[in-house]
């Protein structure tokens, strides 16, 4: 096929500084493997860092990304690199943008050495915008560089920032060509074949999206709360949840909401004036104090008074601006209630609720709020019945479990009392028999009977012509009395004439 156009400037120096690098580490791979004699490492690739610098009227942007993935051109040599990862970035919106460069550089510079300690010096410094403002944003980074050269030249942990690093200038149709290439990219219409290993060892060709952009957040998001009625003088300071530079799309982010952790923030701001309770152990302590019927309208009222609140900053250091309007998550809307003048008249307060926060990869924040849809009073009245159900499980279960237990303990007393009651009947009434003293014919005898004890003793009793008694009401001597009954009765223990009778052998 034809060839495509030459690499641009930018890629070149990237292509070529990211050659020498990898064939320094190789060499020192090889110096090190031949010193302690084993086989060398391969090292891994050298990823360059590149830093992105654009001015408008607006204000100034400058953006630190890693750029890695080298990839063989396609017709248009539409994306030289297949993998372009943001790392930080620093802007400010300003009528003025020359003067708030040195603030972003600085800053990014800052925040380069906190993420990337490793790091080598930028390879090149990428201007984009018109011609006139790319001239005037070079002759400016030429000079802040070579400010940082100065200030390093003693310093042993100098990170290499000077006036060696190359300025590379851009068309000024780069940014919306960019945007176009990444549209096209994300859709499918620019990829890049390479070679893939298949399972059979062989190199087979496959596509791919033409190139992946990791961004990173821009912006900051924090949140803030108010538990007196949205007071303005009683916010609580925002608390960070998205900070600059976070890896996006971000979250969710979960912030739970319960009405009776609202109400001890509130009972504490009126006690002491404070904007909320920020002591762990007695926040939780006066959270459960507030839990049952007797705290509903605590409760309720603390719901109702709840307003929470997302602020976005764009600058770093700069102020939290307020995005969209304050939020109620502890309320919900009655259907068949007038909003009335100032229109709450129709909410009412639920028991809990969950906000589920979101960043976009643009920057775009997301708020979701999810809750069961219960009233405190509807609330109260589940939890009521959960734990009686709960205790009227556990109090059945252990009824049964127990009277189990205590069936099975007095029927074994029972079987053993009824064991020794014919063993002693067999003493008596047929002394010095096979079956005086045999406890097993008298336990298998009690067991054949169970339910049936009467007409045990009634068949004893005919057959030996004796009563039967309980253990304890026999005499401790007695005379020897015959067995012999005068009616016919089953042969129990088979001692009688050797023929099959309806008895048990015993």
């Amino acid at each position: 096929g034809t060839p495509g156009p030459p690499p641009s400037r930018l890629a070149g120096l990237l292509a070529e500084t990211m050659r020498g690098k990898d064939a320094e580490a190789s060499a020192e791979a090889a110096r090190e493997a031949a010193l302690s004699r084993t086989d060398p490492s391969e090292p891994d690739p050298y990823v360059p860092l590149v830093l992105l610098a654009g001015m408008t009227a607006e204000g100034v942007e400058v953006t630190a990304v890693q750029v890695s993935g080298p990839q063989g051109p396609d017709k248009e040599l539409h994306c030289p690199f297949g993998t372009v990862s943001a790392v930080a970035s620093a802007c400010e919106a300003t009528a003025d943008p020359l003067s708030a460069l040195p603030g972003c550089l600085s800053g990014l510079r800052a925040q380069i050495g906190r993420l990337l300690p490793e790091s080598e010096e930028p390879t090149a410094v990428l201007t984009y915008g018109t011609k006139e403002a790319q001239k005037d944003l070079s002759r400016e980074v030429k000079r802040l560089l070579k400010k940082y050269g100065r200030d390093g030249k003693d310093d042993d942990d100098f990170d290499g920032w000077d006036e060696d690093i190359a300025i590379v200038p851009s068309s000024p149709e780069c940014v919306s060509l960019g945007l176009a290439v990444l549209a096209a990219s994300s859709h499918g219409r620019v990829r890049v074949v390479h070679s893939v290993k298949g399972t059979d060892g062989k190199y087979r060709p496959k596509s791919r999206q033409g190139v992946s952009v990791r961004d990173v957040s821009t912006c900051a998001v924090s949140v803030s709360f108010n538990y007196h009625g949205g007071d303005a003088g009683r916010w609580t300071s925002p608390r960070t949840v998205f900070d600059f530079d976070r890896r996006v799309p971000a979250g969710p982010y979960r912030v739970e909401f319960s009405a009776a952790e609202c109400a001890a923030h509130a009972r504490h701001g009126t006690e002491t004036g404070d904007d909320s309770l920020e002591d762990e152990v007695a926040l939780a302590e006066s959270t459960k104090s507030l839990e049952g019927g007797r705290a509903i309208p605590q409760r309720e009222s603390a719901a109702m008074a709840l307003r929470f609140r997302v602020y976005q900053r764009t600058s770093r250091g700069g102020p939290w601006v307020k995005v969209g309007d304050d939020a109620s998550p502890l309320t919900m809307e009655h259907s068949q209630r007038d909003g009335g003048v100032d229109g709450r008249g129709n909410l009412v307060a639920i028991e809990s609720a969950v906000t589920e926060l979101g960043l976009s990869p643009v920057g775009i924040i997301t708020m979701n709020v999810t809750t069961n849809g219960e009233t405190i009073v509807q609330a109260t009245k589940s939890a009521r019945n959960s734990k009686l159900m709960r205790y009227g499980t556990i109090a059945g279960l252990t009824l049964f479990i127990g009277g189990f237990l205590v069936k099975s303990f007095v029927e074994e007393r029972v079987f053993e009392r009824d064991t020794r009651r014919v063993l002693a009947y067999y003493k008596r009434a047929a002394p010095n028999s096979f079956h005086d003293g045999d406890e097993r014919q008298a336990r298998y005898l009690v067991w054949k009977y169970k339910g049936k004890k009467e007409a045990l003793w009634r068949r004893l009793e005919a057959k030996y012509g004796v009563k039967v008694l309980n253990e304890w009401e026999w005499p401790e001597e007695e005379e020897e009395q015959g067995a012999d009954g005068s009616e016919e009765a089953e042969d129990l223990d088979g001692e009688g004439d050797g023929s099959d009778g309806g008895g048990d052998e015993l």
